[in-house]
């Protein structure tokens, strides 16, 4: 007797106390029987010992580490008597009779179980390795020992895989524990303490990574701790850590793949190139019918292969063993690999699923059927919204050049177009074109929606609005005689197209219609996959409605598009225009400090941008807070250095009138009518209602009040332009009938511009009208309560969205209802301020903003800040 074999293993000395699972054990010997179970390196053995070791179990300990040829019963009941002997255990003579001399039998065992049954306390038996006993009759005397023990023996089973007993038994008789795989795997706590021991500590993100890529395998892990000892850099490691790893192989190997007989492990490294697979895909791969025999035996055996879900026939192997089976297969079959990625590729084809064949098809090196793949597929439309960000645009960045066929070229104009470089995916959709005549009959309508596609892009991308809406109806109607399954399994199509048509309106000067267009495209797009496209609508849709004077719809996209950049590969690059059109409706409303707060974020990065159109806003904005506190020169020199007009159409037509009129606007305010009305009338005839209002302001400030007012008669009797024209045009009446004397006629028109300002908090036309106007303001009670309201009381229910935009959702309601003082608050949350920065604003302390910030949370019933504003959106307070 060897007695090596009944010590129990002792604890190293990086062994991590697992109390949750210690804990369990103990539970779990109430049972008569107990399987810890899993794959090699999983922990099971350690865990066993360290529990045995920490007292927690309730009798005596007999523990026999089984080895190959110990299911021999003479041998095996040897073992077993003298295990009970060496812990105290008194037994009958004859059966210590039949130990020596190796002859317990069936007859014999009645009288073990009876001696068990005898002992005062419950005796507990460790089986390790149990996996090595194959006899079917072992297993069923072993079950007949136990059941006859009267619980006065518990049984703890340590192996790989189940042992030949009847544990269904003990399952449905409810005196079956069990531990496995999935419980064995180490947490996030687990594996930070186990790192800890052996000196390496990570970040949070870096932790997580570990963890995941690991799957809590207790062996990768401690395998990760010990090459830190030899790298030095845990984080770098974590992100490179594979299962080609010279140590993880090593024990692989040694461990894994060197105990399966040949056939197994030849269908283990030709399954390996998938990521999971059925038995049918198993069969195709490896050239077999008997996939779900050999399955079932790895599952058995905790070969680290297992259902991706319960119950389920798809299986899948640990991600750092199908790494090693990989790299195994690819140095010893490389000819092999790209037979075993075309018929996977076929296989995925076959069974309607593109994605996963596309990247097979790649991974063969089969890049025409790749790229036609995904043209069939309609998948043409991820290229271009996620480029290379995207899985898929991953997997094209090596595409040769010079590929003959029409796919090909089509794919490489998407990435050209998802690049930002419209030229070169026009010269290779011109390719496409010329090759498409040879293609078959069943690839045209794929190949003809990916070019419209295409085509509206590079158009909308170059400002060429005829040809974007041509191209974009072309490729709906193309959409509509397309497999609708096909259609609705890429949402991003419809979402790409809605953007650069609103894109297209928006130059055209059709900013109503760009308004349902974009918000369209917003609503509709798919939750993933698309956030580029999803944020620019955002941007291009906030900006149009601040322009508008919508603030209160502009404000919110806005804080939509902060969001979403932060789930965007490189948020950095969308931080410009979030940041002017924050800017500008905190300029709006006269909110100084917040406004050159978002200011300064824009200019900060608008050298690096491209986007013209974001850019001319930042000094619409600067111009306006320089104007506001009376900077007039340096106001209009910001104006003066704006570059309009430019060849090839650097900004739309609207865009450059509205510097122009702010150009003309500021000459009114810098008392030169004459230089405002030829700058003003350069515009065209008739004027639009924007230059019509700069015009009577012009002629006021000239002293031809009645000719302005009467300019004004029309604009304001229609009430057809946008608030911002309307207001100011009410303000201007209002200072010609001052001129006139009119006090009457001077209250009823700052009575109009106050209730046309007092949604969306309109204040800085206000500031700006005049000292006469502001101290009628500030002196009639009824006006003054008026304009004090602007910005301070609740807002009316959200205006409607024009057609097409998110039907409202039903609102919680405030039972306690928000104070002024609140609400002005919970408008700085919402436009992104921190405490010290509203405090400011508002001349508080900050103590007092913080107790503002408890009370809004308590009254909205919001844990976080974000969450309080989320709610209070959907209410209209913000």
């Amino acid at each position: 007797m060897l007695a090596s074999k009944f010590a129990v293993p002792k604890t190293p000395p990086f062994t991590v106390e697992r109390d949750r699972l210690l804990s369990r054990l103990s539970q779990a010997v109430a049972n008569p029987m107990t399987v810890v179970t899993g794959p090699p390196g999983s922990g099971k053995t350690q865990l066993v010992a360290s529990w045995v070791s920490s007292g927690g179990a309730p009798g005596p300990v007999i523990w026999i580490a089984l080895e190959e040829g110990d299911d021999e019963p003479g041998v095996f009941w040897s073992y077993l008597v003298e295990g009970f002997h060496r812990s105290g255990i008194a037994l009958s003579p004859a059966i210590e009779e039949a130990a020596r001399r190796g002859t317990i039998g069936r007859s014999l065992l009645a009288r073990l179980a009876a001696d068990l049954a005898a002992q005062h306390s419950a005796v507990v038996l460790v089986l390790d390795s149990v996996s090595v006993l194959a006899g079917r009759r072992l297993g069923d005397d072993l079950d007949a020992l136990l059941r006859h023990a009267d619980q006065h023996l518990r049984v703890v089973l340590v192996g790989r895989w189940d042992p030949p007993l009847p544990l269904y038994r003990y399952r449905l008789a409810g005196t079956l524990s069990e531990i496995r795989g999935d419980d064995l795997a180490f947490t996030a706590a687990e594996t930070a303490a186990l790192l800890a021991g052996h000196g390496v500590h990570l970040p949070d993100w870096a932790l997580r990574s570990l963890v995941e890529r690991t799957e809590g395998w207790a062996a990768g892990i401690r395998l990760f701790a010990m090459a830190m000892e030899r790298c030095g850099d845990a984080e770098d490691l974590v992100i490179t850590i594979a299962g080609d790893d010279a140590n993880i192989a090593e024990y692989f190997l040694g461990e894994v793949l060197s105990a399966q007989p040949p056939e197994i492990r030849d269908f283990v490294l030709r399954t390996s190139i998938v990521d999971d697979f059925t038995p049918d895909l198993a069969d195709v791969l490896t050239g077999r019918n008997d996939a779900r025999q050999i399955l079932a035996v790895l599952e058995r055996a905790n070969a680290f292969v297992q259902p991706v879900a319960e119950r389920s026939t798809v299986h899948r192997y640990h991600r750092l063993f199908a790494e090693l089976l990989r790299a195994q297969l690819t140095y010893e079959e490389p000819e092999q690999v790209p037979q075993l990625h075309r018929r996977a590729a076929a296989w995925f084809v076959a069974h309607g699923r593109a994605a996963e064949a596309i990247r097979h098809a790649v991974a063969a090196g089969d890049w025409d059927h790749a790229c036609a793949l995904v043209i069939q597929d309609l998948g043409l439309g991820r290229l271009v919204a996620g480029g290379d960000a995207d899985r898929l645009g991953k997997l094209f960045r090596d595409l040769p050049a010079g590929l003959d066929g029409p796919a090909p070229a089509l794919v490489t104009a998407a990435q050209r177009l998802a690049a930002g470089d419209p030229d070169e995916a026009e010269r290779h959709l011109e390719r496409a074109a010329g090759l498409a005549a040879d293609g078959a009959p069943e690839q045209a309508l794929p190949v003809r929606l990916a070019a419209a596609l295409l085509g509206a892009g590079v158009a909308a991308t170059r400002h060429d609005v005829p040809r974007a809406l041509s191209a974009a109806d072309e490729a709906e109607a193309l959409m509509a005689q397309a497999p609708p399954e096909r259609v609705d399994a890429h949402p991003e199509l419809r979402t790409i197209l809605r953007y650069w048509r609103g894109l297209s309106q928006i130059w055209a000067g059709d900013l109503d219609d760009a308004v349902v267009t974009l918000t369209d495209a917003v609503k509709n797009a798919p939750p993933s996959g698309c956030e580029g496209v999803r944020l620019a609508c955002l941007h291009r849709l906030a900006l149009v409605d601040v322009y508008l004077g919508r603030l209160r719809d502009a404000s919110d996209t806005a804080g939509q598009a902060a969001q979403l950049a932060g789930r965007c590969p490189t948020p950095s690059q969308h931080s410009l225009a979030t940041s002017v059109v924050l800017a500008w409706v905190a300029g709006e409303r006269w909110a100084v400090p917040v406004a050159w707060r978002h200011l300064r974020d824009a200019e900060a990065v608008a050298d690096s941008h491209e986007d013209a159109m974001a850019t001319v806003a930042v000094a619409l904005v600067r111009s306006r807070l320089l104007s506001g506190r009376g900077e007039l020169r340096a106001a209009a020199r910001v104006l003066a250095d704006v570059p309009t007009g430019r060849e090839g159409g650097v900004l739309p037509s609207w865009l450059e009138h509205e510097v122009a009129l702010s150009r003309a606007h500021l000459a009114v305010v810098m008392d030169r009518p004459d230089e405002a009305l030829a700058a003003a009338g350069a515009l065209g005839d008739p004027p639009s209602p924007r230059a019509a209002v700069v015009n009577a302001a012009a002629l006021v400030a000239r002293g031809e009040t009645r000719q302005g007012a009467e300019l004004l008669t029309p604009i304001v009797e229609a009430a057809a332009a946008p608030s911002p024209i309307l207001i100011e045009a009410w303000l201007v009446k209002a200072i010609a009938a001052s001129e006139q004397g009119d006090t009457n006629v001077v209250r009823d028109c700052l009575r109009q511009a106050l209730a046309l300002a007092v949604p969306d908090g309109h204040r800085r036309v206000f500031h700006e009208a005049g000292p006469r106007l502001r101290q009628l303001l500030r002196s009639d009670p009824e006006l003054a309560a008026a304009y004090q309201s602007i910005g301070s009381t609740a807002p009316p229910q959200p205006r409607a969205r024009p057609s097409g935009a998110p039907a409202e959702q039903s609102a919680p309601i405030v039972v306690d209802p928000l104070s002024e003082r609140e609400l002005e608050v919970l408008r700085h949350l919402a436009a992104l301020l921190g405490t010290e920065e509203i405090a400011e604003a508002m001349y508080l302390s900050v103590n007092t903003v913080k107790t503002h910030v408890r009370s809004i949370l308590r009254k909205l019933a919001a844990s976080r800040r974000n969450e309080a504003v989320r709610r209070a959106r959907e209410l209209g307070l913000v």
